[in-house]
């Protein structure tokens, strides 16, 4: 079918814009590198750099391999995994930063009986990608980041930071927005004497969740990173394996 020139150049104008961020972003990905191997209730991924290690937290100690493409960058940005073969939950529970040497931490539970098979692509892309030169300012300065994590003669606003401590028997799930903290049992006896406070600002638009453990005898993990989707609120998950109450002492640091 012919188009008449004035309809293309309205039908194509707005295709040309929609693409440009996809294919901006896609650019800038990095494959990290694929794990394959097999399961058996809960295993940890580490990576920093251009070293990978795995660490079975829970179940037996399978074999697995981690075909490495591309070290880690020493920058801010963001790991995603991509899960071709699997079951269970495959989750980034740390995201790299300079609080924590770079380091991506990615977590895969099986809850089925017995082991399973895995497949999953580790991939990162910068902070901010597909924004290009429109952040600098032309002083040497950040322009529309630094209006979005606080300017302070010249300097970003140090990261807000929630304490949460409690006891928990099985699951618990966290959740942290603009309306506060709010808990919910997902299993066992239920929560026991859960406290937290705030500071440095509290939630906040844009920037990347991380967790410092000081107590924890079961596992921490982040479910939901902040994003306008889903109204800036941070998901936390605190799975605790053995019988009884564990006591989890915690900071979620979101810069």
């Amino acid at each position: 079918m012919m188009l008449s020139r004035s309809f293309t150049r309205r039908a194509w104008a707005p295709l040309v814009i929609a693409l440009a961020v996809p294919l901006t972003l896609q650019a800038q990905e990095r494959v990290l590198g694929t794990w394959n191997g097999r399961v058996d209730k809960e295993m940890q991924l580490t990576i920093r750099g251009n070293n990978f290690s795995s660490n079975t937290l829970n179940g037996q100690q399978l074999n697995g391999r981690f075909r490495m493409q591309t070290a880690l960058p020493q920058q801010d940005g963001e790991v995603h995994v991509a899960v071709s073969r699997g079951r269970g939950e495959v989750a980034v529970v740390q995201q790299p930063s300079s609080a924590n040497g770079y380091t991506a931490i990615v977590r895969m539970r099986d809850r089925d009986p017995g082991a399973d098979s895995y497949r999953v692509r580790v991939s990162w892309t910068p902070m901010y990608a597909g924004r290009g030169n429109r952040d600098m300012n032309g002083r040497g300065n950040m322009g529309n980041r630094s209006r979005e994590m606080g300017r302070g003669n010249g300097r970003m606003n140090a990261a807000s930071v929630l304490r949460w401590t409690g006891d928990v028997d099985s699951e618990v799930e966290i959740r942290w927005g603009p309306n506060g903290v709010t808990q919910r049992n997902l299993g066992g006896n239920g929560l026991r004497n859960a406290r937290s406070s705030q500071s440095g600002g509290g939630v906040r638009q844009g920037g990347t969740v991380t967790i410092s453990s000081r107590t924890a005898r079961g596992t921490v993990q982040i479910v939901q990173q902040p994003s306008a989707a889903n109204g800036w609120t941070a998901v936390l998950r605190v799975h605790d394996p053995q019988p009884g109450y564990g006591h989890y002492d915690f900071d979620v640091n979101w810069q």
